[in-house]
């Protein structure tokens, strides 16, 4: 994990003077941070900022930006997935974020077994990327944005795959490198997998093309972080 990385929401500018409250602060009393001890903070829009600790209250902590790395846009890769149980949820936004998804989007599957997502379970999702970009490195937070059945979406531009065992489907390493231009968006099923009727949907509605990830099948969890890894080896990050 990188020394003394704290997250917060702010643009960051050089001699700006920010307050760290909330669960950050926590973190910064945990760790015993001193008067004029240097710290990182990241804030999700790929900037990676060196600060000083001007200032220590209880309720706060004021850091003195001394310096911000900007970081380049990397490709979109979106994963779409069929909302799961919460427990796999969580393993898939915290796994994804330390391998660069930059956009999940949540959809009720017809073969979810829970059709949606509370605030306070949206926060939780939120909370566990941000702890993986803070604990992998990575400056850019991807967005978590819920969205309607697969039958209500409408074509993009986008590279659009998504994951069918089926054997007459090509695996995704097979797939020429030139065709994987950003964005690009791989739809998964929850635990169940995806209905015919959403498939039948996905190749005729939206041009998506259905690839196999691995001669096993593998549970929804596994699917986003192999096909993430598999994207991006097709491609420059």
């Amino acid at each position: 994990m990188p020394h003394n990385r704290f997250f917060l929401e702010s643009s960051f500018q050089k001699a700006d003077i920010l307050s760290v409250t909330g669960k950050e602060l926590h973190h910064l009393n945990v760790g015993r941070i001193r008067l004029k001890e240097e710290i990182k903070l990241v804030n999700g829009k790929r900037q990676l900022a060196t600060g000083c600790v001007v200032q220590i209250e209880k309720t706060r902590v004021q850091i003195e930006i001394l310096s911000v790395i900007i970081e380049d846009i990397k490709p979109s890769i979106i994963i779409a997935q069929g909302i799961a149980k919460m427990n796999h949820l969580e393993w898939i936004i915290e796994k994804a974020t330390e391998l660069n998804a930059t956009e999940f989007w949540l959809f009720p599957a017809v073969l979810s077994e829970k059709k949606g997502i509370s605030d306070q379970q949206l926060h939780r999702l939120q909370a566990l990327s941000i702890a993986a970009l803070k604990q992998c490195g990575r400056l850019d937070l991807p967005s978590i944005e819920i969205k309607p059945p697969l039958n209500q979406w409408q074509q993009t531009k986008a590279l659009m795959l998504f994951g069918d065992p089926s054997m007459q489907n090509p695996y995704l390493w097979e797939i020429p490198k030139n065709k994987f231009l950003s964005p690009i968006i791989f739809c998964i099923g929850p635990e169940k997998g995806l209905s015919d009727r959403e498939k039948s949907y996905l190749i005729s509605h939206l041009y998506a093309k259905p690839v196999r990830l691995h001669p096993n099948i593998l549970r929804t969890e596994t699917a986003s972080l192999v096909a993430l890894s598999l994207i991006q080896s097709k491609i420059e990050i």
